[in-house]
């Protein structure tokens, strides 16, 4: 039997000892980057949060009404688009308000992987004073909001009158308005406790045109001592017919929880009158009738550089006013001039709702389009309106603009352009070495020889010709310019195109345009008939005819055909130059 070696077990167990060791040393070098790895991501997920905070700090300033009477409790919204621990200083507020409660909130959101965080402050607020009040600015941190201004009104409920758990009131803002002016009719139910239902007719406004501003809006208001929750509605009229008018009672109807109590409410206002007053005489005649707070006319000129005949000068008209409906706001007028035709589109009618009323706004773009070259001017446009805050009559006016228009481009090439040096590539002018200056001479020297020997046979070519070849080159020059003349061969070819189906309406118009210009004298009633049909399509979305653009080709190869049958009269052809040679 043989002895157990022990060298050999040595030699069998260094292997595996070294394959452990680079495992280990494996995985030490896995967890070192994994680490890195997470590391970095942390590092990465605080600096975008530390940039959210830096990059985007700001603090706003919210209100629910910006108009209200003494007594109303105003709610408002002061937040961060960063989240913050610091308290803002509101002793700035107590000069004007009564700081009634403060409530403190923050939040964080993550959307579509973008982080923000806020901070926000509910704050309810009741004005000490009437007038303008204002929220001044509020500092967090290194942001400050803007100043906030609050219209303050007095109460309209009569102080130390006992008002009961519920009751209803409606109030006008002007009682002797003009015909058409806006007025703005309130209706508020107030009550105390829980409110369970209820509903409410809207008003009837006789002879009047109305419009609802405000659906029932809520908010709080201290009457005598007493904390209401008030519900409001407001509603827009326009008187149509001047006089006395009245606005019958509203009622409501509903219950509350007052007291631990049911309670059946129906409450009811007074009848309002107001005087509505006439146009005044002096206002006038031929003017749309505007009362309004406020009316801007602006416009905006859309035009290529250069502008050339053909060209569609887009220019956009803006007539706003506040206090108005858009329905009540005139239609610009316009016709063509001398130089220009237009086409407007269909104006836009916009109404914006606010707390103060109406804002209107009337926007109408139109298509100018030149006809001939030089100075066109568009005319001035003036809009008569009656100033409501000062009893006035005003005035709104764009003054007239001038656009100088150049004639329409000739899209023919001229066959002598590529001979033009300026139009050689750069990079084949500077084709050429030392190696090949003998070659380009040589065939510089062969040019002229054969430039002069060319030039001499077409010289003893002239002296030797006859004249009847002269004669027959001239007619039949002639009678290819009675159809179309060589300045026509734009307009030739697209009525070719046009009979082969290839239609464009656009580069036609262009080309009748320009021949136009060089026979402003060629035209009839069938033919301008046409071309309107044409421009009506191309400015004004109307529908194309499909035989128009045949029509209008048919029209000017008779036009130009009549023009040169008329211009053949006796006696006013030259008799030839070499009769003998003619007649031979």
């Amino acid at each position: 039997m043989n002895p157990i070696k022990s060298g050999n077990d040595d030699t069998e167990f260094v292997p595996l000892t070294e394959k452990l060791n680079q495992t280990m040393a494996q995985n030490r070098k896995q967890q070192r980057w994994l680490t890195k790895l997470i590391l970095i991501t942390l590092s990465l997920i605080l600096i975008l949060l530390l940039s959210t905070q830096v990059f985007a700090k700001s603090v706003t300033v919210k209100v629910d009404h910006q108009s209200v009477e003494m007594g109303d409790i105003i709610s408002v919204v002061i937040k961060t688009d960063f989240q913050t621990f610091e308290t803002p200083d509101f002793s700035g507020l107590k000069d004007q308000f009564d700081i009634l409660g403060t409530q403190r909130s923050s939040q964080i959101e993550i959307i579509n992987g973008n982080y923000q965080s806020y901070s926000r402050w509910d704050l309810r607020l009741s004005p000490k004073q009437i007038g303008d009040l204002v929220i001044p600015p509020i500092k967090i941190g290194d942001a400050m909001s803007k100043p906030h201004i609050i219209k303050v009104t007095e109460n309209k409920i009569v102080p130390g009158a006992e008002k009961g758990s519920s009751f209803l009131e409606s109030n006008i803002n002007l009682t002797a308005p003009y015909v058409q002016q806006e007025v703005l009719f309130t209706l508020r139910f107030y009550h105390l406790g829980q409110f369970i239902n209820g509903n409410i007719r809207p008003p009837t406004f006789h002879q009047a045109i109305s419009e609802n501003i405000r659906n029932q809006f809520h908010y709080q208001k201290n009457v005598n001592g007493r904390l209401y929750d008030v519900y409001e509605w407001t509603w827009a009229f326009y008187p149509q017919k001047s006089g006395q008018m009245v606005i019958p009672p509203q009622s409501f109807n509903g219950r509350i929880q007052y007291q631990g109590r049911l309670k059946i409410v129906k409450d009811q206002t007074q009848p309002i009158e107001l005087k509505v007053l006439p146009k005044p005489n002096h206002y006038p005649t031929n003017s749309a009738w505007l009362p309004a707070k406020k009316v801007t006319l602006t416009d905006d000129l859309q035009t290529t550089t250069p502008v050339r005949v053909g060209d569609s000068i887009t220019r956009t008209l803006s007539l706003k006013a506040e206090g108005l409906l858009a329905s009540q706001l005139p239609d610009f007028q316009f016709k063509d001039q001398a130089g220009f035709h237009v086409y407007p589109d269909k104006a836009n009618n916009n109404n914006q709702k606010t707390e103060q009323g109406m804002l209107s706004q009337k926007l109408q773009k139109i298509a100018i389009v030149p006809t001939r070259a030089g100075k066109v001017t568009l005319p001035a446009i003036t809009v008569n309106w009656w100033n409501t805050q000062t009893n006035e009559l005003e005035t709104q006016t764009l003054a007239k603009k001038t656009i100088t228009v150049l004639p329409a481009v000739n899209t023919q090439q001229n066959p002598f352009d590529t001979m033009r040096p300026e139009s050689i590539p750069e990079t084949a002018q500077k084709v050429g070495s030392s190696n090949n200056i003998g070659l380009w001479q040589s065939a510089t020297w062969l040019f002229v020889v054969l430039w002069l020997i060319s030039s001499a046979l077409a010289v003893h070519f002239y002296r030797n010709r006859k004249p009847t070849a002269i004669a027959k080159m001239d007619s039949q020059s002639h009678k290819n310019s009675l159809a179309w003349p060589d300045n026509d061969l734009e307009l030739e070819k697209l009525c070719e195109a046009n009979k082969k189906g290839v239609k464009d309406a656009r580069m036609l118009y262009r080309a009748i345009l320009a021949w136009q210009q060089r026979y402003p004298d060629k035209g009839n009633d069938t033919f301008k008939a046409h071309l309107q049909t044409l421009k009506a399509h191309l400015y004004h979305q109307a529908d194309l005819p499909v035989d128009t653009l045949s029509a209008l080709c048919d029209d000017i190869a008779r036009l130009n055909e009549s023009q040169s049958k008329s211009s053949k009269k006796p006696g006013k052809h030259l008799d030839p130059l070499y009769p003998n040679e003619v007649d031979a």
